[in-house]
């Protein structure tokens, strides 16, 4: 499903699990070290990381980025490949099975990638922030490569919009189970906790903190939650 954002394009696509095997740093975006320090990780990656995991020179390279921590904004790196070994000094881990928002593009692996990822942070995404990863393709003669950079997604509310990350964000069907559709705050056991109009629910959800953080204004935010909120389900009909 293609979608676009303020003329960025990305499709939305469902991965199985894989599981890959890689070395990194732990780091975070204002680091004034980071882009150094991640530029070693993938020099020793491809300059002894991929013989290790015996990876032929085509497998697919792959970025991970993971294990999120709000507290201090950091995150753990590392360059990656599928493998069957994993050697002293390395980590396996799994990329989880989901949606996934997948944005593309060919050039300079370096500059390429930065500037793509720079314009993903000013999209509004529903983001799980569990495993985010780049997958780069066979760099060519004059070493430029396709380029696929992979958001994770989480499911999102169908009435307030909220993204929810862990089972207890999610709210209740009648025979207690899990809600797929509808979050903790608006569904219980299967009805609404709230009986509201659709401008109702956006007057609630402007004055959360979250979403005072989100948008500029509050007139912003109104904005666009108008055109966002009727493609949820409970306010389609």
């Amino acid at each position: 499903m293609e979608q676009t954002m303020n003329e960025l394009n990305y499709e939305i696509v469902e991965l199985p699990e894989r599981t890959v095997v890689g070395m990194g740093l732990r780091t975070r975006n204002d680091a004034p070290d980071m882009t150094a320090r991640i530029g070693g990780v993938w020099a020793a990656f491809l300059s002894e990381g991929r013989r290790k995991l015996n990876a032929a020179p085509e497998t697919p390279c792959f970025g991970l980025y993971t294990n999120y921590d709000w507290t201090d904004g950091s995150y753990e790196m590392l360059a990656a490949a599928q493998s069957g070994v994993c050697p002293e000094g390395f980590h396996r881990v799994t990329i989880p099975a989901g949606k996934y928002a997948r944005f593309t593009t060919h050039g300079d692996v370096g500059r390429a990638t930065a500037e793509l990822w720079g314009r993903i942070r000013t999209q509004t995404l529903p983001r799980a922030y569990r495993v985010d990863f780049e997958e780069y393709g066979q760099p060519g003669p004059d070493g430029q490569a396709d380029i696929a950079i992979y958001v994770g997604l989480a499911d999102v509310c169908q009435s307030c919009g909220m993204p929810m990350t862990e089972d207890a964000q999610h709210g209740t069907e009648a025979d207690g189970s899990l809600s797929a559709d509808y979050c903790c705050y608006c569904c219980q056991k299967g009805a609404f906790t709230a009986r509201c109009t659709m401008e109702e629910m956006i007057d609630f959800c402007l004055n959360t903190d979250a979403v005072k953080k989100l948008y500029a204004s509050r007139e912003e935010g109104r904005r666009k939650m108008l055109e966002y909120f009727p493609t949820l389900k409970r306010w389609k009909w």
